[in-house]
């Protein structure tokens, strides 16, 4: 791309060595996953919030409040968990053996 419009091979190089490390951090650091996984989370809680207005699902009734707590605690726990657990693994591959 570079290197056909002329520009000297040691830009192409230096270009194609900035693209390599950017893919290297971001496969480290897993940001496609994170942001997988928060949209999900973000989808759930909104699947969440559109039954208890309803009222449908688990919040007939008189609890729903404290149902809608116990549910979005649990799915906001479930992200914090796998968050956690995958920078655990980041620090693990990421210390000298």
């Amino acid at each position: 791309m570079v290197a056909g419009i002329g520009s000297p091979v040691w830009v192409t190089g230096g270009l194609a060595a900035v693209i390599v490390v950017l893919e290297g951090v971001q496969h480290l650091y897993q940001f496609q996953e994170h942001w997988i996984t928060y949209r999900s989370t973000a989808e759930a809680l909104k699947h969440e919030r559109y039954l208890y207005l309803a009222k449908a699902g688990p919040y007939v009734g008189e609890d729903r409040h404290r149902q809608l707590a116990e549910r979005l605690e649990g799915l906001i726990s479930q992200e914090h968990a796998k968050w956690t657990a995958s920078h655990r693994e980041v620090s693990t591959r990421s210390e000298p053996r």
